[in-house]
């Protein structure tokens, strides 16, 4: 009778535990959505989080989260292959055509948009149900598009002030510990309370020594007449205003009227000699030398250079700033835990400098510096000696009233200067025409080259 009994008790028990990890079997797998500002995330550390943690990872790359009220989203071909280089669109039918609408429409706005737009969903969902005598209580707010963002510091400043993005939980950042002191406490978020800041830059010139074969030491050279025609400005407006403001010998984060109005009329004395005001597509206009003189961040100097050896970088006797990047957990997101976990995983000493190779901006950890080959932790442009960066300032977001007035003026600016390109004949020299099929014999990814070489690169120590 005992024997039967705990044959039944045990068979009891093992129904019980396969029932439980069947339960477990049929959970849902979380999906973690991440948002970053150009690829700045090494793809292979993603996947080393997932197995790790059984997160996956939906990883979602922008061309710039904001363009102060620009929206210029890179052109990019159909993911499917289907892109015809004819540029004859097939017929669709009135459905297709209305997705397809909405899909370029949702891919203009900048990150601020999509996080914003679960707000004026919930609001015109709550209008409806009021003005239907619904009850509103049923009405609930959508998750936010994205758990996790990376993104600059002068983004994450207008993301805390709208309440887009949440105070984060330390105790699960352990890792954290690892960021110098001074990315802990930046003036855009004191205290690190809503971001945690990995990577940075600072500005400077780039310019092509095959055109230009005299140091450039000045940030006033980008009014240099006799580089008329052949100069790149940024398409954004808070990055051009501040190479302006610079060059005036005044603070980038500076909030005064009389300032801004005469960084504003500096660049407009500037616009006829700009050949274009551009974004991502500025790297190939330098890279093929159909540009030579452009402003420049660190990082996306390396990358460039990278690709063409004529390529030079420096940072002007007038001085600089920075810019920095950091990781936000999205205000409203039901994985919180999962999306605190990444950050931690991506601040691991290791991680930090492997990413911080694979993208080449510099590493706000002294700790991970360590982890790096000499080559890397040496290298001038990406760490550069004290001296250079001792009084730069960290760019911030500059809200006031009289900054935001040029948004509109920019706009027309950048609307203008389109025209006068589209409607100019394309003219190459010999010489630029073999520079640019020289360089095109290369056509390896900068950032692929850096991603093979990381192993390499970052120490056992």
């Amino acid at each position: 009778m005992k024997r039967t009994l705990s044959l039944l008790l045990a068979a009891a028990l093992l129904l019980s535990c396969v029932g439980l990890l069947s339960g477990c079997s049929n959970q849902e797998t979380v999906t973690l959505r991440v948002y970053c500002e150009g690829d700045l995330i090494r793809s292979s550390l993603m996947d080393e989080f997932s197995k790790e943690t059984g997160i996956l990872v939906e990883y979602t790359t922008g061309n710039s989260t904001l363009e102060n009220g620009m929206n210029l989203p890179e052109d990019e071909e159909d993911s499917s292959g289907s892109a015809s280089s004819s540029g004859v669109t097939p017929e669709l039918t009135e459905e297709e055509l209305a997705a397809l609408e909405a899909e370029e429409a949702w891919e203009a706005l900048d990150l601020y948009d999509r996080l914003q737009q679960r707000y004026s969903d919930y609001e015109e969902a709550l209008a409806q149900a009021e003005a239907d005598g619904a009850e509103t209580e049923s009405v609930t707010m959508e998750e936010p598009v994205y758990d996790v963002v990376f993104t600059s510091g002068d983004v994450i400043e207008q993301l805390i002030e709208a309440g887009l993005v949440q105070a984060l939980d330390y105790s699960k950042l352990s890792n954290a510990d690892a960021i110098n002191e001074e990315y802990q406490n930046c003036d855009y978020d004191p205290g690190g309370v809503y971001s945690v800041t990995t990577l940075w830059q600072m500005m400077g010139l780039l310019w092509n020594s095959d055109y230009i074969d005299t140091q450039v030491t000045s940030w006033n050279t980008l009014w240099a007449e006799e580089y008329a025609g052949q100069i790149l400005m940024p398409s954004d407006l808070r990055d051009a205003m501040a190479v302006a403001l610079t060059s005036l010998g005044y603070s980038v984060n500076t909030e005064s009227s009389e300032e801004l109005a005469a960084a504003w009329d500096f660049l407009g004395q500037q616009s006829a000699l700009v050949q274009d005001y551009t974004a991502a597509e500025g790297f190939s206009r330098m890279t093929e030398g159909t540009a030579w003189l452009t402003p420049a961040y660190s990082g996306d100097a390396l990358n460039m250079m990278s690709d063409n050896t004529a390529l030079s970088f420096a940072v002007p006797t007038e001085g600089t700033w920075r810019i920095s990047y950091g990781y936000c957990v999205v205000e409203g997101t039901s994985h919180s835990e999962e999306a605190l976990a990444f950050i931690n995983y991506m601040c691991q000493e290791e991680n930090l400098a492997k990413n911080a190779i694979y993208c080449k901006y510099s590493v706000t950890s002294d700790e991970a510096l360590e982890k790096m080959d000499s080559s890397w932790r040496n290298n001038p442009l990406a760490y550069p000696d004290e001296s250079v960066i001792a009084d730069t300032e960290l760019l911030s977001f500059n809200g006031s009233d009289t900054w935001t007035d040029y948004a509109a003026q920019w706009a027309e600016l950048l609307v203008t200067k389109a025209a006068e390109t589209a409607d100019s004949p394309e003219e190459e020299t010999t010489e630029e025409s073999d520079a640019s099929e020289e360089q095109g014999d290369t056509e390896d990814d900068p950032a692929e080259d850096a991603s093979s070489d990381t192993e390499n690169e970052v120490s056992a120590s």
